[in-house]
């Protein structure tokens, strides 16, 4: 874990994490119950370009973004490849290094200043095995994510300008906040050609 600054939790952090697990998630965890969980966590503050976990690691520990947005990716020969971006709410987990102790496949990595609450995978075991009730929560809040993760996949489909247009729709605060390069490398297209369309798209705006 490459960390610029670790520290506790405020009183902030607190409310704000709380509201994001309660927004996340259908089925409702009780007060107690997430506060437990939120206790069992401390904050982890990155600067832009900075992984939380990087390719090649074995980190099973879990990570909630509560500020900030993230990307997961990989290298194919030369080329970065973006899979997926996260935003407050969402979780960083490598799945290979929880379950099976491998190293990560995927890089975890800072687009913008991010803040997580970081949380030990033995510490969030423990409370699995002790609460029934949170680990149901746990089950469903991975359903609840996986069905957001393939919905926007579905929705930000076809030619790189509909899905660059589906990105302006649907994840605004991307296309906002995220760098160029960043951006281009999810949809598969070199900067200097997003560049391009994004300058096309405000001309054909402004002639409507």
């Amino acid at each position: 874990m490459a960390s610029d600054i670790v520290s506790a939790l405020t009183a902030k952090d607190r409310k704000t994490i709380h509201d994001l697990l309660d927004n996340e998630c259908t089925l409702r965890m009780p007060d107690a119950l997430t506060d437990r969980f939120i206790d069992l966590g401390r904050v982890v503050t990155l600067r832009r370009r900075q992984c939380i976990i990087r390719r090649g690691d074995t980190d099973p520990d879990l990570y909630v973004i509560f500020e900030g947005i993230m990307r997961t990716w990989y290298r194919d020969g030369e080329q970065e490849v973006t899979q997926a971006f996260g935003t407050p709410g969402a979780i960083c987990q490598s799945f290979h290094s929880y379950y099976s102790g491998e190293p990560s496949s995927v890089s975890f990595e800072a687009c913008t200043p991010v803040r997580l609450l970081h949380v030990r995978a033995a510490d969030f075991d423990a409370l699995v095995a002790d609460s029934a009730e949170f680990a149901r929560w746990n089950l469903r809040l991975a359903q609840c994510q996986l069905y957001h993760y393939e919905v926007k996949k579905r929705v930000i489909n076809g030619t790189a300008r509909e899905r660059y247009e589906a990105m302006l729709g649907h994840r605004p605060e991307i296309i906002s906040s995220v760098p160029l390069k960043d951006i281009a490398c999810y949809l598969g297209v070199t900067p200097a050609y997003l560049s391009r369309l994004r300058r096309q798209i405000i001309r054909d705006q402004r002639a409507r």
